[in-house]
């Protein structure tokens, strides 16, 4: 626009100075007879946006969309043009190598799922044992005490007690023997494992046999053999009790690797589960596919741009303004765009708070309305600023004089040419007329032919037609 004002007031200037050459030549003429001149009175007119900017329409928001996994594509399901929601698929990879891992990875979670259950009957066995080899011991050294001091009320009822604690531990067994015979004959537990089981249940029955001699003994009395055997009794249930304890620790050490199997079990097969749901592109917001690379049959590898989709009922708008005319531009002002000739309003979003150093303009940005999308991402607009509502006052750019100085027209005041300085505004109507900022009123009498005949204080004479 600086550009076409210097062509304007260059022109203007060679015009006046013309002008000025010729007046001074008839300046003696124009001392004795008026001047015959064209005159107009001024009025207000409504000022129309002028499209002084150009700029090229694109989404509102827009993404590059790409397969995040490798694979050859089996279908695609849109096309550019058509319009998308959040979540909808636009195109498909091989999923065969991803199908079969996750075959393998479920498999995996099923197998660690049946040891975690095996370690964890494991050591409720254990604890069981344990519980049977306390009770094995209380036994015991109840029996060496009643041996030795002769059975007390107190002592027999400790003894029947512990008979009690084992005939539990022991039924306790039994009823778990059908449930360790299952997952054995299923494969989900070891031999070792089920040859465990078998000991410890023996090691129950044993304890409950002790238990039930040791109440027949205190009931009955005891001989030195049976002292000596009693002793003995109590240093094997000790010894028996810390092999038990020692077997609940390995079952929850082998419990806590079974649950560190079944979780690592499940990470992979939540990782095979993701990978699978990549196979299938979908769109991340609604929106219309502007663009479309992913071809059926063609290998995708991971990271390459397959579509990309945008917003389109609302456009953006980046035009180039001169740094000078920043403060012509604020956000929420609304400006005409124009494009084939259909003309709608936009609005201002962004300024840019920093002047580009190489070509001395700043960035702003205009939202268009697209309710029907007949405008296209990729189209040309021009782009100024709307004057809705505001009038000015236009001249013929043969009216204005300028000789280097201030510019000025003449005005018509009781048959004399009055010299009027004006401030000349930033427009240019259609006609080729300039836009007055200052100096003229509306009803005003200006010259607009002849003027460059004139001085300030001629006499002037209106006249239809214009001759030289």
């Amino acid at each position: 626009m600086k550009g076409r004002w210097s062509a304007i007031f260059l022109a203007i200037s060679m015009m006046m100075t013309t002008a000025a050459c010729s007046s001074a030549n008839n300046q003696s003429a124009s001392e004795e007879e008026a001047v015959a001149v064209q005159v107009i009175t001024i009025k207000k007119e409504p000022l129309n946006a002028e499209y002084n900017f150009s700029g090229t329409l694109k989404p509102e928001v827009e993404a590059s969309i790409a397969f995040q996994v490798n694979g050859e594509i089996k279908q695609t399901l849109v096309e550019a043009g058509d319009r998308v929601k959040s979540g909808d698929v636009l195109a498909i990879v091989d999923d065969e190598n991803a199908q079969l891992q996750l075959k393998q990875a479920q498999n995996g979670v099923a197998q660690a799922t049946g040891q975690l259950s095996a370690a964890k009957a494991g050591v409720q066995a254990a604890e069981a044992q344990a519980k049977a080899a306390k009770a094995q011991l209380d036994t015991a050294e109840a029996n060496f005490t009643a041996v030795e001091k002769g059975a007390s009320a107190q002592k027999l009822a400790q003894t029947q007690n512990a008979v009690a604690m084992a005939q539990s531990a022991y039924d306790k067994f039994l009823a778990d023997e059908e449930r360790y015979s299952n997952l054995y004959s299923a494969g989900l537990i070891s031999l070792d494992d089920y040859e465990k089981f078998q000991l410890q249940f023996k090691d129950a029955e044993t304890s409950l046999e002790n238990a039930k001699q040791v109440l027949s003994e205190l009931t009955e009395g005891a001989t030195p053999e049976q002292r000596k055997s009693a002793q003995a009794g109590v240093e094997q249930a000790q010894a028996g009790q810390s092999a038990a304890e020692a077997a609940v620790t390995q079952a929850k050490a082998a419990q806590m690797q079974a649950q560190a199997a079944y979780d690592q079990a499940t990470v992979q097969l939540e990782q095979v589960q993701l990978a699978l749901s990549k196979t299938k592109l979908t769109a991340p917001l609604d929106g219309v596919i502007l663009s479309k690379r992913a071809i059926v049959g063609q290998m995708a590898p991971a990271g390459a741009e397959a579509f990309v989709i945008g917003t389109v009922d609302t456009l953006m708008v980046p035009i180039a303004v001169p740094s000078e005319q920043a403060s012509d531009w604020k956000p929420g002002q609304e400006v005409a765009l124009e494009q084939n000739g259909t003309t709608r309003q936009g609005t201002v979003v962004r300024v840019s708070p920093a002047t580009n150093q190489g070509t001395g303009t700043l960035t702003v940005e205009v939202s268009v309305p697209n309710p029907k999308q007949d405008w296209i991402p990729g189209q040309v607009v021009r782009v100024g600023l709307s004057s809705t509502g505001q009038e000015g006052i236009f001249v013929p750019a043969g009216a204005v004089i300028s000789n280097g100085q201030e510019p000025y027209v003449f005005k018509h005041v009781n048959g004399k040419a009055v010299k009027t300085v004006i401030e000349l505004g930033n427009r240019i109507s259609e006609d080729n007329r300039l836009s007055i900022a200052s100096g003229l009123h509306e009803g005003d009498a200006v010259v607009s032919v002849g003027a460059d005949r004139l001085f300030d204080g001629d006499s002037i004479t209106i006249v239809e037609g214009y001759a030289e």
